[in-house]
């Protein structure tokens, strides 16, 4: 030990001088006379007890059990106990005779250091790592606990979808948000954005659903349609404003600049294409040709109604627009698939001696035509639809009007027909194959099968019987008068309407 050094151990949780903590152990005995005579084997003050026993904290020599164990005491127990013993065997090692009771620092006698590393010794055999082992025991370990070490939710802070509400009723990475998708979102704010917000179409590029893919800028919802370009299905090709639905067209109005500008509303409501169609025609500045290679196309149209309409019977085409004024129409015609015969401002003058437009057999649809014919070029009927024996013919007329025609207005024989919102007027006198005379409309037989029926017609002003039928036909609407003889035979079985309006007469 260095020289004028000072020695402080902690026992028991106290720091103490080496001396003092002597002086402690010793004062028992000292208070017992000294007497070294005298031993009490049950007791370990001033003496080790015997072999085979150790001495506890309160100075008792107990005997061992079978395990090492202090007379059933703790292993810390037994620890304390044998730093008593190894205490006791220090001391008794050294002359406590020659010990000071306090420290004398500078100048220590030899015994008092003696004493000092005779004690040391002991210590620190008695405090190695088994000593620390024996008191690191699991008894003495705490006890190890979950601990909860979540905050209290703050404001807007969740776990579960339930946590929330209101209008951010979604629990997301811990947050109370809007939406986790758009079909959660409604009405102007139909997109649910990155951030979990309902917000605008206008505010998300191509955020809108399939079933709803155009978004409407001004209210932010997502709708089928905004303008026709949103519809992409051939039937239904128009955006409907007020439904922002795709519907099909019911108008030419609303396929402009589509194609020919033609709604086939009569077949599935699609707008028809150019490559469908057999244009007829010419109008300023576009000539036409009845010869040229690319005759019939939007840009050379075929100059004779006859060439344009055996054209598209020939390639299969649906469609024939006929446009201006021209020369003959068609005659003869017998068709194998059905054709749509379409004017836009088209006047039809037949030529000297024949029908305007004669049909056999097949299925046509003729709007928006007009047939005048010439008295003093002693021209035929407006139209002759007479099939020919064995031949199926159906006859739509749309919006057409028939007038001026000698040979009378029109004719159907064994056709099947529906003739609406059109006007005859000013034909005849003319006379069927039978003989019968004819003004305006001449029914003279049934087909077999099929329409025959008259559905907002006029029918005036004619040079012989206005209508008159082999057999009854529907009719409403009819409007009838000024025509010569009668106006409607009774064999018709058609009322007839006096004074214009939308449910009387062909409309404007």
């Amino acid at each position: 030990m260095r020289e004028g050094a000072k020695v402080r151990w902690k026992v028991q949780g106290a720091i103490v001088s080496p001396l003092a903590f002597v002086a402690a152990l010793l004062a028992p005995m000292l208070s017992l006379g000294c007497n070294a005579t005298r031993r009490d084997p049950s007791t370990c003050y001033a003496h080790p007890c015997d072999q085979g026993r150790v001495c506890t904290t309160d100075h008792r020599c107990v005997t061992l059990d079978g395990g090492g164990a202090i007379d059933g005491s703790t292993a810390l127990d037994s620890a304390r106990g044998s730093f008593d013993v190894a205490m006791v065997a220090a001391l008794d090692s050294a002359t406590v005779s020659d010990v000071p009771l306090g420290e004398t620092g500078t100048g220590e006698s030899p015994s008092s250091i003696t004493l000092d590393a005779a004690i040391d010794a002991s210590i620190d055999a008695a405090t190695g790592p088994a000593f620390d082992a024996e008191i690191d025991v699991p008894a003495d370990a705490p006890v190890a606990l979950a601990v909860d070490t979540r905050i209290f939710d703050a404001p807007g802070t969740c776990a579960l979808d339930s946590d929330c509400g209101g209008q951010a009723p979604f629990c997301v990475d811990g947050r109370c948000v809007a939406c986790k998708a758009s079909g959660e979102c409604q009405g102007g704010s139909p997109i649910c954005s990155t951030a979990h917000a309902c917000v605008s179409c206008a505010a998300v590029d191509g955020g809108c659903p399939m079933t709803a893919p155009a978004c409407e800028a001004d209210s932010g919802r997502c709708v089928e349609c905004a303008t026709n370009d949103d519809c992409s299905l051939v039937g239904k090709p128009i955006c409907d404003g007020a439904s922002t639905t795709c519907v099909s067209c019911t108008s030419d109005a609303q396929c402009a600049a589509v194609g020919p500008s033609v709604c086939m509303s009569h077949l599935d409501g699609r707008c028809a294409a150019d490559a469908e169609t057999i244009y007829v025609g010419s109008s300023a500045p576009i000539p036409c040709s009845d010869v040229a290679a690319n005759a019939g196309s939007a840009s050379v149209p075929y100059c004779s109604a006859q060439k344009g309409v055996l054209a598209a019977r020939a390639k299969g085409k649906p469609l024939v627009v006929l446009s201006g004024r021209l020369a003959g129409g068609f005659t003869g015609i017998s068709l194998t698939s059905p054709l749509t015969v379409v004017g836009k401002n088209a006047v039809i003058t037949p030529a000297d001696y024949s029908d305007g437009i004669g049909l056999t057999g097949g299925e046509i649809t003729m709007r928006g035509l007009t047939v005048t014919g010439r008295a003093a070029g002693a021209t035929g009927i407006g139209i002759n639809a007479q099939a020919t024996t064995s031949a199926t013919l159906v006859v739509h007329i749309d919006g057409c009007t028939i007038s001026g025609n000698p040979g009378g207005g029109i004719l159907l024989g064994g056709a099947a027909f529906d003739i609406r919102n059109s006007t005859v007027s000013a034909n005849g006198p003319g006379q069927t194959n039978g003989g019968t005379s004819f003004g305006g409309i001449r029914v003279d037989s049934l087909a077999a099968t099929g329409a025959a029926s008259l559905a907002l017609v006029s029918i005036e002003d004619n040079l012989a019987p206005g209508l008159s039928c082999a057999d009854s036909i529907q009719g409403h609407g009819v409007l009838a008068s000024g025509n010569a003889v009668l106006d409607i035979a009774t064999s018709c079985a058609v009322s007839a309407c006096t004074v214009p309006s939308t449910t009387c007469g062909a409309q404007p």
